[in-house]
Formats: structure tokens, sequence, C-alpha cells
């Protein structure tokens, strides 16, 4: 079915314990056997030379040469010895991969992205699901907490459409929450969009109500992949190893919403440690979710207020059309209530996220401005906006942001 060097790395793939850097050293060792004249031996050597690489030395090692190359304890290198010894899993991992129609990559085929392969030890596989993964490519990844806010959903509906029209294709992680919503946004912008589990492809779909959504992705021009083996189920490992996935694939990574132990900081982390740019959205102070944002902000991550703070960072920018909006000012706003001439930006649940002309005066843009004349307390702006609490108080938590209104000791709020 494949090439020998290729199943080869499938079956080293298969074997417990035995993970990319431990592989990368067996490679090398390899390598260096054909190639003794070679003074180092990195991944540009061992791509290079790949097509004459002898792996199936690997099936000559002893165990203690294993031990010895690997750096595992001999106990650990014994196992890997024992399953060297057998082709059952690789076998078995070659039916699925015919029988449900799955690519799989490694960093020696020409069709593995460019991006993951600078990396520090790459993954050895990818499973891939759905369309074919271009080698080169401006892939963004917004991730963010799994308890994300309709806050959230919001700034991703902002953002993804802008970045589709840029071509840019949105990477996320599948999980509920952040990742759910940036691979709604970018398909219904008609954009490509990737998914990158935390376990086999041909485990049941984590979380159960994303199977449609991973089948959707598949089916209209994106991707599901994964370094696992096809019924390896995820567990406290897993996660990051696909953060770092997801990262690596990407050019840049968007924070938008992230607790003080988020999953999200580890993609972040991980972006940076790959030399890549992190982005951040920042968020109500009063708000557990903005930790993650503002840390990383604190921490030299660019602050994202429009969907320029990302363009800008490789080199583009986004033209906007003056009756529509302007790229220097988003507003947050009751589309029941606003009176300006925008397109629908396609939000989420009070459909409350878009960008307006500047050129609006303020109470056209903005009405609740003209109920703040006087001071006036959250009960009575409630009955005179229709707006429910929880919005209510984030669209006053905006304007007084911006300097336009300010609340006074006695609790009212009234316009600066």
């Amino acid at each position: 079915m494949y090439h020998s060097n290729k199943r080869i790395l499938l079956h080293l793939s298969l074997i417990t314990g035995l993970g990319p850097a431990s592989i990368l050293r067996l490679l090398i060792y390899v390598c260096h056997q054909a190639h003794p004249e070679l003074m180092h031996i990195g991944w540009h050597e061992l791509i290079k030379y790949h097509n004459e690489l002898p792996l199936e030395l690997v099936y000559t090692l002893s165990a203690a040469q294993i031990a010895e190359i690997t750096n595992l304890k001999v106990k650990e290198a014994t196992v890997v010895y024992d399953m060297l010894r057998t082709s059952v899993l690789l076998e078995e991992e070659l039916g699925l991969i015919e029988k449900y129609n799955i690519a799989l990559l490694t960093p020696f085929d020409s069709t593995f992205p460019e991006e993951l392969k600078q990396i520090h030890h790459p993954p050895m596989v990818l499973y891939c699901k759905g369309a074919p993964l271009a080698p080169v490519a401006k892939r963004l990844a917004i991730v963010g907490s799994r308890k994300a806010t309709y806050y959230a959903e919001e700034v991703i509906q902002l953002l993804v459409p802008s970045l589709v029209k840029h071509d840019w294709s949105i990477v996320s992680g599948g999980a509920e929450g952040a990742d759910t919503m940036a691979h709604h946004a970018a398909l219904k912008a008609s954009g490509i969009t990737i998914a990158v589990l935390g376990a086999g492809l041909l485990t049941p779909p984590f979380p159960a109500s994303n199977a449609q959504l991973f089948e959707r992705i598949a089916k209209e021009g994106g991707t599901i992949i994964s370094p696992f083996p096809l019924r390896m189920a995820a567990d406290r490992t897993t996660f990051p190893q696909r953060n770092r996935i997801i990262s690596g694939l990407s050019l840049g990574s968007v924070v938008v919403q992230a607790a003080q132990r988020s999953g999200a900081l580890i993609t972040a982390r991980f972006a940076l440690e790959q030399g890549r740019q992190v982005f951040a959205v920042p968020g109500p102070v009063n708000d557990e979710l903005s930790y993650g944002s503002h840390y990383l902000i604190k921490q030299g991550a660019k602050l994202v207020s429009s969907v320029n703070d990302v363009l800008e960072e490789f080199g583009e920018r986004l033209v906007v059309n003056d009756q529509t909006a302007v790229s220097t000012k988003q507003l947050r706003i009751q589309s029941a209530l606003s009176r300006a001439t925008v397109e629908e930006a396609g939000l989420m649940q009070d459909k409350a996220f878009i960008m307006v002309a500047e050129t609006k005066k303020e109470e056209d843009i903005c009405p609740m401005l003209a109920t703040l004349q006087e001071p006036v307390t959250l009960d009575e702006l409630q009955l005179k906006t229709g707006m429910q609490s929880e919005a209510l108080q984030d669209w006053l938590f905006t304007l007084q942001l911006e300097g336009k209104i300010k609340q006074h000791f006695s609790g009212t709020w009234q316009r600066v």
C-alpha cells in the first residue's frame, strides 16, 4: 500500500512509548549508517536523503541498541523491540486506512505541511480525512475556552469572514466552545477549516455533538486530522499534543477566551516556542475567561481589537467599503436597536456584533445613548431597551471602556 519507508514510519508510530523524539533518534542513526560523511544530521538532511534511508535497519537492532539510540530504559526498549517483531498492528492499521479512505502523511511527503516540518519534533504521521492538506497555505489558529460565551462567538464572527476573504484557513481543535464556533464561522463564510483532534479518527467523535460538524468539514473542503492511531482514545496526554499541532500548522494563533488553566494557553505557549505570532482578544476584567487573554497581552501577545490587528502582522489589511464599516472601529450593538445601514454580520444569539461607519451620528448607531442623558438604573434600561440583563451589562461595559458613559456611586448609568 505504501513504500517501505512510509510503512516503517507508520509501524514505529504505532508502538506505545515511542514518540517523535525517539523515532527521530532512530532516523538519525539510520541516516548516519547510510551517510557517515555527514557531520550533522537533522530534519533537513533526513528529508533530503529520505528516499535513500534504509529504515529497515530498525528491524535489525537489539533491545540494547534501541535503548542506547533512543535513551529509553531497557525495559521500554525491550517493548519496542518486541513490537517490531510483529506486524499485526501495522497490517490492521493499513487495512483501516484503506477501508475508510484515510490519507496518511509523513514529514517525508511533499504534501506534508511545511509549517509543521519546521517545528521541533514534528509528528511522524498525520491521519487526514477530507480535502488534502495544502503543503503551503495561510493558516491561522483560533482557540479558546470550552465554556466560551456569546462574546467569543461575536468576536469570532467578526474576525473569520474577513480572514476567509483574505484566503486564510481556520485551524482549531474541534472541541466545544470557541473551537466549534471557529469551525462553524469558517464554514458559514465558505472558507476552509481544519480540525485537529485529540484522538484517533475512528474513535467516537468527541464531543458527540460535533459529529455532524466533522462530517461537514470533511465534505466542504476542510480536513479532519489526527497524529494518533485510528482507534486510539483521547486521554490527558493527547490534548497537549493536539494543541502543539494546531499551533505548528498555523502562522499565528488567536486566543479569544481562556481561563487560567485553559488549554488555549498551552496552544499559545507552543506557538511562542515555535516562533509563531500570538494574538489575544481582551475581555471584561471581571470575567474569569478573560484571564488568559489578558495574561498573554501582558506577556507581549498582540492585542486584537479588529481583524486588521491580525492581518497587518502578515503584511495585509482589510479594505473596507465606507458604506458598511471602518476597520478601526467596532461597536457591539443590539440589532433590534440598530438604525445604521450596514450588512448584518451573521452573528450569534442576539446578533449583536457589527462594524459601523464612523460617519454616522452616535445616536443613530446606538439609540441606548439617547436613554442615558439622565442617570438611569439597570432595571430602567432593561425596560427601555428590552435587552436581557447579561447582554445589557456587556454593552454598558463596552461603552464605559470607550469613555461614552459612566457609572455613579448610586449604581445608575449616564452618558458622559
